[in-house]
């Protein structure tokens, strides 16, 4: 049976980077072919690159995407540092 005889099963992956104090992420650029952007967390890596020769549309929406999702990630990391930060500063009897 292949994939496609299968009622609506699909293959999948999940990847989940948990950052610590060991991160690097780096755009890799070149005259004549795509960029790669190369994510670094201890020993794990991850690069984001468009498929084929040429960059499209559609990976130009890609990248629009996915620094509206970063900017989003920063401003939610940022509130909860800032959250946390507030907490701890609270008097005793203020915190609970």
């Amino acid at each position: 049976m292949s994939g496609r005889e299968m009622d609506g099963l699909r293959s999948s992956t999940h990847l989940g980077l948990h950052v610590g104090a060991d991160w690097s992420t780096r755009c890799h650029t070149y005259p004549d072919k795509p960029p790669i952007l190369s994510i670094h967390t201890g020993r794990t890596m991850l690069s984001v690159s468009a498929a084929g020769s040429a960059v499209t549309s559609d990976q130009v929406d890609f990248a629009y995407a996915l620094l509206a999702a970063v900017n989003d990630y920063l401003i939610e990391c940022e509130r909860f540092r800032f959250a946390a930060q507030d907490a701890a500063e609270l008097p005793g009897h203020l915190a609970a």
